[in-house]
C-alpha cells in the first residue's frame, strides 16, 4: 500500500524550505499552479524522490495525501486548499512547522508597515547582548532554515497571510507595530486583515503594541507594553523615551519618525524577551535597502527610496515622517493599489506634498482622489517621473518615492523599482540642472 504523502503547494522560496526540511523524512508531492515555478528546476535537481503534480493531475493525488503545507502565497480560497478542507485533510504551513520544531524562544512581529527593519533591529539588539538568534520568516531566511542546535532565540517577521492558517503560535513575544488597508484584494475589509495579524497574540507569553493603533491591541490577559501609551515607553519630539530613559533621536541614523518607532518598538520587543541591550547597538544601522533610504542629494534635494511602500499606511508614515509641514515634498507614487482607496492621504499630501507625481496603472485613481488637494502630473515611467520631481524640487526639498502601490504593473518587485529610481537619480548627477526649479 502506498504511503500517504504530504503535498507542498507552492514552489517559491518557502515551498523550496519546506521540501528541504521533509525531504527524506516522508513522501512527498509538489504543486505549483504557475507557469514558471521560481524553485521547479532546483526540486526536480536536487530532490528526484519528490513527486511532482501538475496544473490538471492534483484532483486526482488529493486523494493520496495525508496533509497540505500551503506557502503563504496561495491564498485560504485557493481551489487545492479548498478541496483539501472538503475532505478534511489538515491544511497547515512552514511556520507550523518550523514552531513545532523550535527548541529555544522565538520572537514574532508583523504590521503592516515597519516588521522587517523591527525584525532587524531586535536581531542586532540581541546579537549585541551576545544571543546567537536567527532572524528570519517573511524576510530573507524561511523559518524553516534557520533551525539549529546552537541557536538561543529566533526573531520571525509574520505577514498576515502566514499568521492566518496558524492554530495557536505560543510565541514568548508577539507584536502587531500597526495596521493600514492593505491586500484587500485577499481580504473582504481592514477589519478581517487585522484579526489575521493579531493571531501573533495568540498564546503568547508576552506582547507588545502601539496604543495610537486600537488594531494592534491584544486581549487583555497578555502581559503588553502600549508604545506612546505608557510614560516609560514613547516617542517625545525627538527623544526615544525608553524603559524610562531618554535618547536623542539623533544617536539613530534611521530617517524619519517612523523609523524611530521602529527603533522603540524594537528595544521594547527584546525587553520583553528578557534582553535589555543598549539602544547603542543600533546607532549604525541605517536602514534596509528600499526603506526611506537616501539615494543621493543633487542640487541640494535629497532623493529618498521607500519602494518598500507598497501601501497607504506606508506611504502615509513617510510623509509624516519627512514632510516638515511647508510642503517641502515631491512624491512619486502610484502602481498596483491592490483594491485600496487613497483619500485617507489627503490631509498629509496637503500639509507636505508641492507636487505629486503618478506612475503606473493606478495612477488615474490616485489623481481622483488626491488631484484636487495638491497638482498633479501623470508619467510614463520611472524616468519621467524622476525628471519631472527634479524640476518641481527646490534646494531644501526632498523627492521622495513612496508609491502607496505594488509595483508588479511595471516591475518584478519593489526591489527592482527602487533600484530603478536609484539609477535615475544617479543620472541626474551627470546632467546639467536647470538654473532654476518650477514653481509649486
Amino acid at each position: 500500500m502506498t504511503e500517504p504523502a504530504t503535498l507542498v503547494l507552492g514552489l517559491g522560496l518557502t515551498g523550496y524550505s519546506c521540501i528541504r526540511h521533509l525531504a527524506g523524512r516522508e513522501r512527498l508531492l509538489a504543486l505549483d499552479t504557475r507557469d514558471a515555478p521560481p524553485f521547479l528546476a532546483a526540486v526536480r535537481n536536487e530532490y528526484p524522490d519528490v513527486e511532482i503534480v501538475d496544473a490538471t493531475g492534483w484532483r486526482d493525488a488529493i486523494g493520496d495525501v495525508k496533509r497540505v503545507v500551503a506557502s503563504p502565497g496561495v491564498a485560504m480560497d485557493h481551489e487545492v486548499v479548498a478541496a483539501a478542507r472538503a475532505a478534511e485533510i489538515p491544511v497547515t504551513s512552514d511556520i507550523a512547522l518550523f514552531l513545532s520544531e523550535a527548541r529555544r524562544p522565538v520572537v514574532g512581529i508583523t504590521g503592516t508597515n515597519g516588521k522587517s527593519t523591527v525584525a532587524t533591529l531586535v536581531g542586532r539588539l540581541f546579537a549585541a547582548a551576545g544571543r546567537n538568534v536567527g532572524v528570519g520568516g517573511n524576510i530573507g531566511t524561511p523559518a524553516l532554515d534557520l533551525l539549529g542546535e546552537d541557536m538561543d532565540g529566533y526573531v520571525l517577521e509574520l505577514s498576515s497571510f502566514q499568521l492566518e492558517r496558524l492554530e495557536r503560535p505560543r510565541l514568548a513575544v508577539g507584536a502587531v507595530l500597526n495596521v493600514s488597508a492593505d491586500h484587500l484584494d485577499r481580504y473582504p475589509d481592514v477589519d478581517s486583515y487585522a484579526a489575521a495579524k493579531r493571531r501573533i497574540y495568540d498564546g503568547a507569553e508576552r506582547a507588545v503594541y502601539n496604543a495610537d493603533d486600537p488594531r494592534t491591541r491584544p486581549d487583555d490577559a497578555v502581559p503588553a507594553i502600549a508604545l506612546n501609551g505608557e510614560p516609560c515607553w514613547r516617542l517625545e519630539n525627538d527623544e526615544l523615551v525608553m524603559r524610562g530613559r531618554r535618547v536623542k533621536a539623533e544617536t539613530l541614523a534611521l530617517n524619519g519618525r517612523h523609523n524611530r518607532f521602529n527603533a522603540l518598538a524594537a528595544v521594547a520587543i527584546s525587553h520583553q524577551a528578557g534582553v535589555d541591550a543598549d539602544v547603542g547597538a543600533l546607532a549604525g544601522f541605517r536602514g534596509l535597502p528600499h526603506r526611506s533610504c537616501l539615494v543621493a542629494e543633487v542640487d541640494g534635494v535629497s532623493y529618498v527610496d521607500d519602494s518598500k511602500a507598497t501601501n497607504v499606511g506606508a506611504c502615509l508614515a513617510a510623509l509624516d515622517g519627512f514632510g516638515t509641514g511647508d510642503k517641502n515634498l515631491v512624491l512619486i507614487a502610484g502602481g498596483d493599489a491592490k483594491g485600496a482607496s487613497f483619500e485617507t492621504l489627503a490631509d498629509a499630501v496637503r500639509r507636505h506634498v508641492s507636487r505629486l507625481v503618478l506612475i503606473g496603472r493606478d495612477a488615474e485613481r490616485i489623481d481622483a482622489a488626491l488631484g484636487q488637494v495638491v497638482t498633479a502630473v501623470r508619467v510614463g515611467d520611472m524616468r519621467e517621473a524622476v525628471a519631472v520631481a527634479r524640476d518641481a524640487a527646490h534646494a531644501g526639498d526632498t523627492v521622495l518615492l513612496s508609491p502607496a502601490c505594488a509595483s508588479f504593473d511595471m516591475y518584478s518587485d519593489f526591489n527592482e523599482r527602487g533600484e530603478d529610481f536609484a539609477a535615475e537619480v544617479q543620472r541626474l548627477g551627470q546632467a546639467q540642472r536647470p538654473a532654476s526649479g518650477v514653481s509649486a
